[in-house]
């Protein structure tokens, strides 16, 4: 599996989307990755897309939600914590949240 992307495809994204891309390939994040595997765990770079610019990073106060197959990005304040699972958490002024959640199979 290739863990690089095009060059330009690269450099069309945002500069902080082109550090999280270029950083995969470091010593410290694939041992960071290697020792989050032993926990069933994965790195993911939270982003949205949008018409206009494609990839743009995830803003601070939104979530990706899954329901039904569909992916979707509402204010974090949307998710019902009773019917949704986290499933990516990420570090935000100094506090890891959730940035995705699924909806529980009914």
């Amino acid at each position: 599996m290739n863990n690089k992307i095009d060059e330009g495809t690269l450099n069309n994204l945002p500069e902080s989307l082109q550090l999280a891309q270029k950083a995969i390939d470091t010593e410290e994040v694939q041992e960071i990755i290697k020792q989050l595997a032993k926990y069933n765990l994965g790195v993911c770079m939270p982003h949205m897309h949008t018409n206009n610019n494609g990839f743009v990073e995830l803003p601070k106060d939104m979530i990706q939600v899954e329901r039904q197959l569909v992916t979707s990005f509402v204010h974090s304040s949307e998710v019902d914590d009773k019917t949704m699972i986290p499933v990516v958490w990420r570090y935000i002024d100094g506090v890891v949240v959730s940035a995705s959640s699924c909806r529980m199979c009914e």
